[in-house]
């Protein structure tokens, strides 16, 4: 999926929410921003390519971190039209960082429904739980030492290197939010299965899987 259909799925969500305000009550937050940090837990499906070269240097799960933020158009009590954005990254060999830069980052655009009580005098402990889907672009970048062995991409040099695909994934989870003000709730915690079916590409052929991975976050929402 190129660029143009992740803005045009960006717009069409933006309408939907902008739409589902005009139908909101006055009893109700309208409007809900969260950002926080995000733990993310990587199925990199990178074993195969241990196979390829022969050695067991690449981990088939590994840890990132970053970044988590969302805007929910609330439509009604418990329905909203939400959009997420998160970044993670890591480096990929770091036993190897004084002899080359191999990083992974994957930035992920979704959409799609979350469930909670949006009513402005409700409870101040609010659990959640979402359904999004979109796109992850999940980009493989060398600096430095890219010539060498352990380099799973072909004809590549130490000149630099960046590779990255566009796959479909999905988001299924929730948590819970503490109100500490009338208009900002602390996300003690986010948990979420995240599914990225690869798509692979032509220098790293990791098709017709699907990663099995997990976030964990927290941070703040203001309404």
């Amino acid at each position: 999926m190129g660029i143009k259909h992740i803005f045009s799925f960006i717009a069409i969500a933006g309408f939907i929410v902008l739409s589902g305000l005009t139908m909101s009550a006055q009893d109700i937050r309208r409007v809900e921003f969260f950002g926080g940090y995000q733990f993310h837990n990587i199925s990199t499906g990178l074993g195969e390519v241990n196979d390829q070269i022969g050695e067991d240097l690449f981990d088939n799960r590994i840890t990132a971190h970053g970044f988590n933020a969302s805007l929910t158009g609330n439509v009604s009590k418990m329905i909203g039209i939400k959009f997420d954005y998160s970044t993670t990254g890591r480096a990929l060999l770091p036993d190897f960082s004084d002899q080359t830069d191999l990083k992974l980052r994957i930035n992920q655009y979704l959409g799609g429904v979350q469930i909670k009580n949006n009513e402005v005098d409700g409870p101040r402990f609010k659990p959640f739980a979402h359904i999004l889907a979109g796109v992850a672009n999940e980009r493989i970048r060398c600096t430095q030492g890219c010539d060498l062995k352990i380099n799973p991409l072909e004809g590549t040099s130490s000149t630099g290197i960046s590779e990255s695909t566009s796959s479909f994934a999905m988001v299924f989870g929730g948590g819970i939010d503490v109100r500490v003000h009338p208009r900002v709730d602390i996300r003690v915690i986010q948990l979420d299965y995240n599914p990225i079916f690869y798509g692979g590409n032509e220098n790293l052929d990791l098709s017709n899987r699907t990663q099995n991975n997990f976030r964990i976050g927290f941070g703040i929402v203001i309404h």
